[in-house]
């Protein structure tokens, strides 16, 4: 089962998603795939309030910032277990600057990295993916972003298509501006 949950940055996406897995585990495993590498201060910080979030949920971490088809579930003891896969949008970004990636065309890398996420769905009881939704030319983006969003767009697109449930968040009140 692959439940995508889609929305803005700060949208309530984690909260959101760590309670459809809690309710899919059922009270069995549960995993969270961290996905961030965490550069810089805001990175850490971003780490440390998921670690906070999830303190007391019995989650069990495994860091995969890429290459999500080299991760052996039954490995870790999941293979049956619900995970929390956070988020798409980093990893499409790792994928993207993946040395063995760089020849690749932008529908090319779109598809092995969906591809990816909806074979670790299937290799699991359940993946709760989360992921942001982006403009494609927001304000002060240079070429690379642009491709990145482009890029993260037709990933969101093939996991809509693929998964049996999504939930899309409204973008919360506050971060209007």
């Amino acid at each position: 089962m692959l439940v995508l949950i889609v929305g803005t940055p700060n949208s309530g996406k984690s909260a959101r998603a760590e309670a459809i897995t809690l309710q899919l585990a059922n009270g069995g495993p549960r995993f969270y795939l961290a996905t961030m590498e965490p550069y810089g201060e805001e990175g850490r910080a971003r780490v440390e309030k998921h670690r906070k979030a999830r303190e007391g949920k019995g989650f069990v971490t495994v860091e995969r910032a890429c290459e999500l088809d080299a991760l052996d579930p039954a490995g870790v003891g999941g293979a049956n277990a619900a995970w929390l896969l956070e988020c798409v949008s980093n990893l499409v970004g790792n994928e993207m600057y993946l040395p063995k990636n760089a020849e690749l065309s932008e529908s090319e890398l779109a598809d092995r990295t969906a591809a990816s996420v909806v074979r670790l769905a299937d290799r699991v009881g359940a993946l709760v993916a989360v992921t942001n939704e982006f403009p494609l030319d927001g304000p002060g983006y240079d070429a690379a972003t642009r491709k990145y969003a482009r890029v993260a767009r037709a990933v969101n697109a093939a996991l809509r298509a693929a998964a049996d449930r999504v939930e899309e968040l409204p973008e919360k009140e506050e971060e209007r501006p």
